[in-house]
């Protein structure tokens, strides 16, 4: 009697387990799929949707700025956002990666650089948007040693990622069964989506937080990576545009380590012939209209930004 007992609880176990694995394909599978603001870019990079002429790569600097829309208009390319809001450039760089090998490699790039991207990030940051792809060993890497980084129970244990974005997780299963319209969330255009919002109170706390100013420190690690970078664009013979996009003027004086950055670019386009655009000064950083916060432009300054950026480019190229 025992032994049948035993026999019928691990056969009922290893229904239960495979019921597991299979939930767990559907999740990935549908959310792979899926044009949840937080995944549609993810998913035409892992699904090789991309191939553009043009990319475009930075923080939200990159991604709320740089329309590809108007960029394709004066260029005559297709361009794509790749911009990723809150990661520095260990990640920036890391999704340029996974970008290759899934996507052709690019004839041109704008990377938007800013005085923290090149410090290191201690979590794992919009975590929701890397559920479908951390077995990646690109990422996997990159994140190791982040508060919040996916340990080895959650990238073997099925459905264990999703323990805490059980919405998510509906939003898998309901994609994999072709109901995505549901979920087709995402407002993004090529990658890029510009804020229609006035002006906030995010500076007055910056202010408030750091009265005699903010100083990022370098990470050498980033650095290193930053240089590999720009050595293998020069090898490939990608052409790389580095860009500071506008910043409002009265954020600027706050920043330590502007200068610092500034040097690491000059140097990097005689070192690696690339460009370096420093919009800092341009008119667009005095007229408050143009923001919604210190650091980011609102749609109508974005877009204003782009078709300055993209003629200079032009021009460039000529």
């Amino acid at each position: 009697m025992m032994a049948k007992f035993l026999k019928k609880i691990l056969v009922l176990g290893l229904l239960l387990l495979i019921s597991f694995y299979v939930l767990a394909y559907m999740v990935d599978t549908g959310l792979r799929q899926s044009r949840h603001e937080s995944l549609a870019t993810w998913n035409d990079l892992y699904n090789s949707k991309i191939n553009a002429d043009l990319l475009i790569m930075g923080s939200s600097r990159a991604a709320f700025h740089i329309s590809p829309q108007i960029l394709d208009t004066t260029l005559s390319l297709n361009s794509y956002n790749l911009g990723l809001s809150a990661w520095h450039f260990d990640m920036q760089y890391a999704r340029f990666k996974m970008y290759l090998q899934h996507n052709r490699k690019p004839k041109y790039i704008i990377l938007n650089v800013d005085v923290y991207g090149f410090s290191k990030r201690a979590d794992v940051v919009d975590a929701e948007q890397f559920l479908p792809y951390i077995q990646d060993t690109i990422l996997q890497k990159t994140i190791r040693g982040h508060k919040g980084e996916f340990d080895i129970y959650q990238q073997t244990i099925p459905l264990l990622k999703y323990k805490n974005q059980q919405k998510i997780a509906f939003e898998g299963i309901f994609t994999f069964f072709n109901l995505n319209s549901l979920y087709d969330t995402t407002t993004k255009y090529k990658g890029y989506r510009g804020n229609d919002y006035t002006w906030n109170q995010d500076f007055e706390r910056f202010k408030k937080r750091f009265p005699k100013g903010a100083k990022y420190t370098f990470s050498k690690e980033l650095k290193q990576q930053f240089y590999e970078y720009l050595a293998f664009c020069k090898k490939e013979n990608i052409k790389v545009f580095l860009v500071y996009a506008p910043e409002y003027y009265e954020v600027q004086t706050y920043y330590k380590n502007k200068q610092e950055l500034i040097n690491l670019c000059e140097e990097a386009t005689i070192k690696h012939k690339c460009y370096f655009l420093d919009y800092s000064k341009n008119p667009i950083c005095y007229n408050q209209q143009y923001f919604y916060n210190s650091q980011h432009l609102n749609k109508k300054g974005a877009e204003l930004f782009s078709g300055v950026l993209a003629k200079n480019i032009k021009n460039t190229l000529k």
